[in-house]
């Protein structure tokens, strides 16, 4: 059993280091476009509309006692008529004339979700007769001839939508401002609730302009379904009839492109389009009785309206602030966050060989390192007496390259507990390691790496990685970062250490044979030690490449002393 947790992992890398800084500028960038740009902090719904329309006939009241409207176009039967078809069920239309008596009031009727303005009226008047008139039996009904009639000038009727929203939250009222668009959404005009004219604080327009926003006229012939053997004019619109889809889009909100993310004045688009094309409208039917008081039903006229209606719907959407949608927005970031380290720490297993190994640790090693230096403090040596014990499944030779691979940190330990003391002045015997006056400026010794293929590698003084790439070392098994090593110049001592890489490097001092070098192993050179990139042991023999010489040079002069620290 085995519990992991994150661990932080510090990578001196530029690519990664731009990689994951470009990440999260986007991820900024994008939580402050969808937070207060695209407002996904607010809580939204589709909001409840109210219509109500108002009417103004006083330019078609004066257009009536003007007897030349009478010469309408519709008024002409002979353009007017439909000879009827087959395939349409609501018959012929013939004589159709023109009536000024016809007063506003029965043309109209509306409601918070349609309005109508009858266009044409078809009338017939009936009579009842039973045999016998006390009982009400044997009735029978004669119906006389349809008389077809177009209320003159409905066009300019002038009518005012006032809309009006309500959500969930009791938020309602009249929107601030309404822009009305035609049917291919161009704008037409934009009416305000503070406009100084009261006349043009909600939409108003004439009847004529409204039917024209949806793309059509009354006098146009709508195109029905009929027979292959029509051979007449198509009807008008004044007699079939129109629909037209008034639908407000609501909204408390600004889009992105406006660049007002702080704008909660409520708006509203008016888009007016024609939903009825190609058929008659459903007829709006009344009886008027005309009978005597002791029998009113004897007589009558029935009374069919085709006309405009408006059938009015809400869109959109409303919004107030929320704290639980404000959270969801956030904590979205936050994911997209863990997005980005993700993306780098893929990369970052495919540029390094020791990227796994950096970011993932065993507690293990820790805890065998300071077992190490408990027995050196208590008896002596790295290790107790039930140390040397074979593990089960272990051989001899693998134990014993792991304790050489505990000889090796315990020697570079010791090194470094030397150093340490030396500079506290506590140990005078390691002044040997000790770091030098800070008067001392010019170097003592010129050291250097004999490659593979006999070129040299000067050490500066400072950290230097040694890998693929050097002394003719080409092996795709190398990584770049092999080792590291630091020349002390004034000392001629060199201090290797091995780096996180897949294979395991060498390395042979004095002449001896050769030692495992593996992931932070620090080791000591000397002038004639060899360090190798790749050490392959196994039961039969051992092997090493990329073998390098260790060098040092003495200067004849020196003028003054320096000293590079480690």
């Amino acid at each position: 059993m085995s519990y992991r947790t994150l661990k932080v992992v510090k990578i001196s890398d530029r690519r990664l280091a731009y990689v994951h800084k470009t990440l999260m500028v986007t991820i900024l960038v994008y939580a402050l476009v969808s937070v207060i740009g695209a407002h996904t902090y607010m809580l939204k719904e589709k909001p409840r509309a109210y219509m109500s329309t108002i009417f103004n006939d006083t330019v078609r009241d004066l257009n009536l006692a003007d007897s030349a409207m009478l010469n309408q176009i519709y008024c002409n039967a002979s353009y007017s008529d439909f000879a009827g078809d087959s395939l349409v069920p609501e018959g012929s239309y013939l004589n159709n004339s023109c009536v000024t008596h016809i007063p506003t009031a029965q043309m109209v009727e509306t409601d918070e979700v349609a309005t109508f303005i009858a266009t044409h009226l078809k009338s017939r008047m009936f009579t009842r007769s039973c045999a016998d008139a006390l009982t009400q039996v044997g009735c029978s009904i004669s119906y006389q001839t349809d008389v077809n009639q177009f209320p003159l000038d409905p066009d300019n009727l002038i009518l005012q939508i006032r809309p009006r929203f309500v959500t969930s939250w009791g938020y309602n009222g009249y929107p601030e401002s309404v822009a009305v668009f035609d049917h291919t959404s161009t704008a037409f005009r934009t009416f305000y609730s503070n406009d100084a004219n009261n006349s043009a604080k909600f939409p108003i327009m004439y009847l004529h302009e409204i039917l024209r926003l949806a793309g059509i006229e009354l006098d146009e012939r709508n195109e029905i379904e009929v027979s292959s053997a029509f051979a007449t004019n198509f009807p008008i619109y004044r007699l079939t009839g129109v629909r037209l889809s008034v639908d407000l889009t609501f909204s408390n909100f600004r889009p992105m492109s406006h660049f007002k993310p702080f704008d909660f004045s409520a708006e509203a688009d008016m888009n007016i389009q024609l939903s009825s094309e190609g058929s008659f409208v459903t007829s709006v039917d009344m009886v008027h009785f005309s009978g005597p008081a002791s029998d009113i039903s004897a007589s009558g006229t029935v009374m069919q309206y085709r006309g405009v209606q408006l059938e009015y719907g809400a869109k959109g959407l409303m919004g107030k602030a929320d704290f639980y949608t404000a959270m969801m927005a956030i904590m979205s970031c936050f994911i997209m966050v863990s997005v980005a380290t993700t993306v780098v720490d893929i990369i970052g297993a495919f540029i390094y060989d020791s990227f796994k190994d950096d970011k993932i640790e065993d507690d293990g090693e820790r805890q065998h390192l300071e077992h190490m230096i408990l027995n050196l403090e208590t008896v002596g040596v790295p290790f107790g007496h039930d140390d040397l014990q074979i593990l089960p499944n272990v051989s001899m030779k693998e134990f014993l390259q792991l304790l050489q691979r505990d000889i090796v940190k315990l020697n570079a330990l010791a090194h470094h507990m030397s150093r340490d003391l030396a500079a506290a002045g506590v140990n005078q015997h390691t002044v040997s390691i000790q770091q030098p006056t800070k008067h001392a400026s010019m170097p003592k010794y010129k050291c250097k790496l004999v490659a593979p293929d006999r070129t040299d590698v000067y050490l500066t003084g400072g950290p230097q990685t040694i890998g693929r790439g050097h002394g003719g070392c080409e092996s795709k098994r190398i990584s770049h970062k092999q080792l590291s090593i630091v020349a002390n110049i004034q000392t001629g001592v060199a201090l290797v250490k091995g780096l996180h890489t897949k294979n395991v490097s060498g390395v042979a001092l004095a002449g001896g044979a050769w030692q495992t070098l593996g992931a932070n192993d620090e080791v000591e050179l000397e002038a004639g030690d060899m360090i190798a990139l790749i050490l392959d042991q196994n039961e039969e023999e051992t092997s090493a490449e990329g073998v390098f010489i260790y060098a040092v040079e003495k200067f004849e002069e020196i003028t003054s002393k320096s000293w590079f620290t480690w």
